[in-house]
């Protein structure tokens, strides 16, 4: 995976010689950077800021790390973002200590920065794949010849079907008789050769009948 320059990851270091050698790493890597020196200044930028991934120092004065990601995991929007430790600890305890806070993975220092662009690609990558398989498909466009006709009713209960309503429940979306609703889901099912609701979703999916 090659890095965009419309990823943006967000460094939090307050050692301000390694926090401008991490910026201009980073750039260089490809990746859009925005720098913060501690826990306030790094929360005035979520305050404003989603970036696709965190770095962050464990020990700083005032807020240290393990503080930090309490407070960003609790942030809209931000339960999910790829977060990475850069630290000196590199006892177990404190490894496991920054993973059960929800950190996804632990660099020590001195950075070997080839390794960091791998794990930062690797991470990103990962949740590329993840939104990806969580998308919903797309429609499939059909010739309008090769579409059953429906009527105005018939489609709009077709419609609900897809989206999971029981009998009663389109019925009262529709303002009429769940017998009605009945009648309509008999026709439809005949019209459309079809025997179950996973069947009426992608009939309904063809038809672009969901938003």
């Amino acid at each position: 995976m090659t890095a965009r320059p419309d990823q943006t990851i967000l460094c939090i270091e307050d050692e301000g010689d390694l926090l401008d050698e991490m910026s201009e790493e980073l750039t260089a890597m490809g990746y859009a950077v925005i720098a913060a020196d501690g826990g306030a200044s790094a929360r005035k930028v979520l305050a404003k800021t989603l970036p696709d991934l965190i770095l962050c120092d464990i020990v700083m004065p005032e807020e240290n790390g393990f503080e930090l990601i309490r407070v960003i995991r609790a942030m809209p929007g931000l339960s999910a973002t790829p977060f990475i430790f850069l630290t000196a600890l590199t006892d177990r305890e404190h490894e496991l200590c920054g993973r059960h806070l929800g950190a996804d993975d632990y660099i020590t220092k001195p950075v070997d920065f080839d390794l960091l662009d791998v794990t930062l690609r690797g991470k990103l990558d990962l949740v590329a794949r993840i939104r990806a398989a969580a998308a919903p498909p797309l429609p499939v466009p059909v010739d309008a010849k090769e579409l059953v006709h429906l009527s105005r009713r018939e489609t709009q209960v077709l419609g609900e079907l897809a989206r999971g309503l029981k009998i009663a429940d389109v019925a009262l979306t529709l303002e009429i008789s769940e017998h009605t609703v009945g009648q309509y889901v008999k026709a439809v099912y005949s019209k459309l050769g079809i025997s179950s609701r996973a069947e009426a979703a992608r009939e309904a999916i063809r038809r672009n009948l969901l938003d």
